[in-house]
């Protein structure tokens, strides 16, 4: 590794492991408030008054009372919401006592989630790699020669701010043309005053610009926003910086980080509510922590309300270079993202394991940065030296999982304008089932192609669910020699795939890929990899997937 991306694997709270320590420590949270999503028909705001009742009393016993309630009217009872707690509370019981009721889909401190850091004539597009660079790139030329976005899609981009005065993103930022700007009212009722251009969740006003922002060793990241944006959907064709992936769509700006607090999951419970009642077909998450108590209930909870508004959730997977699941990555519906680098190899800060979905590149990536506020000399410095910022121009190079998550969110923005119908399910499966095969060190899914993505038919409609019937079963002894049979049951049929998998999850030999029948389906490996190599003694997994509904069986293999 060179020094300049060692430089960069250092500063970026985006993509440091000052963000996120490889042994994931405890996050850090306020000690006066629980964050709550409600499951249906119990203690939301729409709950019986019986209901309401019991969970008053329940909050009294544990010192809590009801704060306000996050959202919009879209998600009814299941709206979030604050419970208020006094000094001496525990928090970690208090909430581990209300998720033992079984009531609540997700009860959690509001914890401090780390950040993870057709030709168009844009001038900086040489020094993209990743969009048409040789055999590590994602194809998104061809890509743009079938599809290049539509306006009626929009990626909410769930950050740090995005700067919307940018000379390459103002003319793609979601406009909210039922609100008018300064009236000081709330035009469309939608519970947010003069929300033009987006929210800031952080500060609560409507100003979804960066604010300056320090990482824990004190260098600015209120740029991660406006960065991951850029990769997302900057204006493409326009003679100006870069190329956006999404080309067409529109960026919703919703700003989750405070200047001093960071983000906060209150923050960011009340920015999905926001990106489900107003329209969002894609959020881009590039942020995330380990699982500590109430974590990957709290996160999906929220994915499985945006899944149920037909959103997409596509998530960075970290930048610790481990196998430790983060979330909302890790979480069932999500699309979770590793980086590549520009040898078409795992890039090094990259988490990995069999719960990351798909790799992108996230190494040596040119994006935007924001102009609406000065840097320090300091951070100027770094910028210069460090990321190649030439000190004028809005634009300079990172690192990290967290700018592979937005180009990964830009491609399912042209999915889903070249085939609006497509479920988020279909979607993320498409993304997935038409990526590159390629020998990663580490199993990080198939790298990302878009043009594969967007050009090959559809031959049939991916059910939105497949009820999690979806079974895997060996029909061989366990263990075994020679040939291994098994059973694909599946209750409706659709795209998919199944292959075997050795321990560390390195993919040994598809087995199925495509259009997969409803049914029962008797599938044989021969005990041979892809090359037609005998694969060796040891223990094996073979794995189903349709509509992003997994079954899986382990076996052993004997020589």
């Amino acid at each position: 590794m060179n020094l300049r991306t060692s430089s960069l694997l250092a500063m970026f709270v985006a993509v440091s492991a000052l963000a996120l320590p490889a042994h994931a420590a405890s996050l850090a949270f306020d000690s006066d408030r629980l964050i709550v999503i409600p499951r249906e028909s119990r203690g939301g705001i729409n709950a019986s008054a019986a209901q309401a009742a019991q969970a008053t009393q329940e909050f009294a016993r544990l010192g809590l009372t009801r704060g306000r309630t996050l959202g919009g009217p879209w998600l009814g009872e299941r709206r979030p919401y604050v419970l208020e707690a006094p000094a001496g509370v525990d928090l970690l019981a208090a909430a581990a006592a209300l998720r033992a009721t079984g009531a609540y889909a997700a009860v959690t401190p509001n914890y401090r989630i780390p950040l993870m850091v057709t030709l168009p004539n844009d001038p900086y597009l040489s020094d993209q790699w990743y969009i048409n660079g040789g055999f590590a790139d994602v194809d998104l030329p061809l890509a743009w020669d079938l599809e290049q976005g539509s306006a009626s899609v929009t990626i909410a981009i769930l950050d740090t701010g995005v700067d919307t005065d940018h000379p390459d993103l103002a003319s793609k930022i979601r406009v909210n043309a039922a609100e008018i700007a300064g009236n000081l009212l709330d035009d469309d009722a939608n519970g947010f005053v003069d929300d033009v251009k987006g929210w800031d969740f952080g500060t609560h006003d409507a100003d979804a610009r960066p604010e300056y922002t320090t990482d824990p060793s004190g260098i600015d990241v209120g740029f991660h926003g406006t960065f991951c944006a850029g990769i997302a959907a900057a204006a493409n064709d326009n003679a100006i910086g870069i190329a956006g992936a999404g080309w067409n769509c529109r960026i919703l700006p919703l700003k989750i980080s405070h200047p001093e607090n960071g983000i906060t999951s209150e923050a960011v419970a009340e920015a999905f509510t926001y990106a489900i009642d107003n329209g969002a077909n894609v959020l881009s998450l590039s942020f995330g922590g380990p699982g500590d108590p109430g974590v990957p209930e709290f996160f999906q909870a929220l994915v499985d309300l945006a899944r149920a508004a037909d959103i997409v959730c596509v998530a960075a997977a970290g930048n610790e270079g481990v196998s430790t699941p983060t979330y909302p990555a890790a979480c069932d519906g999500v699309l979770a993202v590793a980086a590549t680098d520009e040898g078409n190899a795992r890039a090094s800060f990259s988490n990995w394991g069999s719960w990351v979905d798909i790799a992108a590149p996230g190494a040596g990536m040119w994006s935007s940065i924001c102009q609406n506020y000065e840097f320090t000399e300091l951070d100027q410095i770094f910028y210069l030296f460090l990321f190649f910022w030439d000190g004028k121009n809005p634009y300079m190079l990172g690192d990290g999982t967290s700018f592979a998550c937005p180009l990964v969110a830009g491609a399912c923005g042209l999915v889903r304008s070249r085939w609006p119908a497509l479920s988020e399910a279909a979607t993320r499966e498409r993304l997935r089932l038409t990526g590159d095969v390629v020998a990663y060190d580490h199993p990080i899914g198939p790298r990302m192609n878009v043009f594969r993505a967007v050009s090959e038919p559809i031959v049939a409609v991916v059910p939105a669910s497949l009820g999690g019937a979806l079974a895997l079963t060996q029909r061989s002894a366990n263990p075994s020699r020679g040939e291994l049979q098994l059973a694909l049951r599946a209750p409706a049929g659709g795209p998919g795939e199944v292959a075997v998998f050795d321990a560390v999850g390195r993919r040994v030999r598809t087995l199925a890929r495509g259009e997969l029948a409803p049914g029962v389906t008797t599938l044989n490996w021969d005990g041979r990899d892809e090359a037609g190599r005998p694969a060796v003694a040891g223990i094996y997994w073979a794995r189903a997937s349709i509509a992003g509904v997994t079954a899986s069986t382990k076996f052993v293999r004997l020589r």
